[in-house]
């Protein structure tokens, strides 16, 4: 690569390289960085004559990156990650800070994590901002892409060449059966009230298999469906007056209404919840401070609202 067509390369340019790397996309990528695909295309093709390289090949559903391609963004990434923590203001004060955070995740981490942190934020940083944004399973994705600051979940990312998400255990979770407690019989033991009963199947993401099927199949349980729900919100509602079982984490039980019950699954299937963060992030004051506001919001996960 010639050193005059390198030095034409500015920090968007280079951004949009990785961006379409990590979408697969021209397309998308254009739409991310707020541009015209026509632009995205020139910027591109300023890429390619630059490193001397075609750096991706087309195919029926996007663009694949070449080996030089991927060695490249491999070695950018770290000093774009450098240049934004060099943007960051010196100096932190959480009394006085006005930051947005944006926090990825699901309806588990909205209603059991995310009540106890704002109440932290409330006492330590009255004018700190958090937007919480679904996740599904696009977490590392919306990490890469600057689309949140960190993603709460049950699973770290499949990290791809290049890329090294942070990712630290917050706590550990167990499935239960929850069921509208009017409905328990004498004779039910977990067994029982896992197999007999017509089951709700939460439907997360196309493709996922929540984490207790393959320990349920292991113990040699059946189970049927009666219907299914895309969230855990107003599926208590649903229970409610029926006779049906719902398998889900037990932290869950704060939040359901009243009537409905938990009582342990027939099987032991633990999970882990992770956060989930950008390297260009480390060394940023606010973004640690955060870190551990998070911290101290799941360790309180077990004492009242």
């Amino acid at each position: 690569m010639r050193k005059s067509a390198f030095s034409s390369l500015d920090l968007d340019t280079l951004a949009l390289l990785c961006r379409i790397y990590d979408l697969g996309s021209l397309t998308l990528a254009a739409e991310q960085s707020g541009i015209a695909q026509s632009t995205a295309s020139h910027t591109l093709n300023r890429l390619r004559q630059a490193f001397g390289d075609p750096l991706f090949q087309r195919t029926g559903r996007g663009v694949l990156p070449t080996e030089r391609c991927t060695a490249v963004v491999a070695r950018l990434r770290p000093l774009l990650d450098e240049v934004e923590t060099i943007a960051e203001p010196e100096g932190f004060d959480a009394a006085t800070d006005r930051s947005e955070f944006t926090i990825a995740g699901n309806f588990y981490e909205q209603v059991v994590m995310l009540p106890r942190l704002m109440q932290l934020l409330e006492r330590s940083a009255p004018n700190v901002r958090v937007e919480f944004i679904p996740a599904l399973n696009t977490s590392f994705r919306m990490l890469a892409e600057a689309q949140c600051d960190f993603a709460l979940g049950p699973f770290p990312p499949a990290m791809p060449p290049g890329h090294k998400i942070r990712s630290e255990i917050l706590a550990t979770e167990r499935y239960a059966c929850f069921v509208d407690a009017a409905s328990l019989q004498p004779e039910e033991d977990a067994r029982a009230l896992f197999s007999r009963r017509d089951h709700v199947r939460h439907l997360y993401a196309e493709g996922w298999k929540p984490f207790w099927h393959e320990a349920a199949a292991e113990a040699g349980l059946r189970w049927r469906n009666r219907t299914s729900v895309p969230t855990y919100g107003g599926v208590d509602r649903l229970l409610k007056d029926s006779s049906m079982v719902l398998i889900a984490p037990s932290g869950l039980s704060e939040v359901f209404l009243p009537e409905i019950t938990s009582r342990p699954t027939p099987f032991d299937c633990r999970f882990d919840i992770h956060m989930m963060w950008s390297p260009r992030t480390d060394r940023s004051p606010r973004h640690d401070w955060m870190r551990g506001q998070i911290r101290q919001a799941v360790r309180a996960m077990s004492g009242p609202l």
